[in-house]
């Protein structure tokens, strides 16, 4: 007698989608390395107010005499690169927004990608779902609970939407929910 002939859950003959999670993989670092830079940038210029109104020239050499090696993560901060030094804080703020929502966009695009090549594709409500249950806690952290409380929920749960998490579930849980309904059975 032979075990569970169910099909595998995520299809080992056509692996694109192991090159669609090494893209996820890939973009993730880049883009929190990115992140990583620019937030550290911006606390650089709110503690140092006296260099935010310097030319980037002058902010530049300013910011390498203030330079000290950070580590965060995984990262090591050495210096800030050169593009930031012609950005007011402001613009540095409403850049780090824009980027956030962006990589938001790219990882969505890249969750509905591993739906499509794992076979799983008809699951995309889940992820809409998903995505907008995570911006809506977002939402309500951000506004509600003022301060750094507020926004260190919020950047968990874009961390979240950020990995190939909700992929992830959206293949596996209903996979390993149908398999345990079939053994019932």
């Amino acid at each position: 007698m032979r075990g569970n002939t169910a099909a595998p859950i995520l299809p080992w003959k056509r692996p694109t989608w192991i090159v669609v999670l090494l893209g996820m993989l890939v973009f993730g670092f880049y883009q929190e390395l990115a992140k990583v830079h620019l937030n550290h940038y911006i606390e650089t210029l709110e503690r140092n107010p006296e260099i935010v109104d310097l030319e980037p020239s002058s902010r530049a050499m300013a910011l390498k005499q203030l330079s000290q090696p950070k580590r965060l993560h995984y990262y090591v901060i050495r210096g800030t690169w050169d593009g930031f030094h012609a950005f007011s804080l402001k613009e540095l703020n409403a850049l780090k927004w824009a980027m956030s929502l962006l990589i938001l966009l790219v990882f969505f695009v890249f969750d509905g990608l591993f739906l499509k090549t794992t076979g799983h594709f008809h699951r995309w409500p889940w992820l809409v779902v998903i995505y907008g249950m995570a911006g809506l806690i977002m939402g309500v952290f951000m506004i509600a609970v003022r301060g750094k409380a507020g926004y260190s929920v919020s950047h968990e749960f874009l961390a979240f939407l950020q990995s190939p998490l909700p992929s992830f579930l959206i293949v596996l849980v209903p996979s390993l929910l149908e398999r345990m309904r079939q053994k019932e059975a």
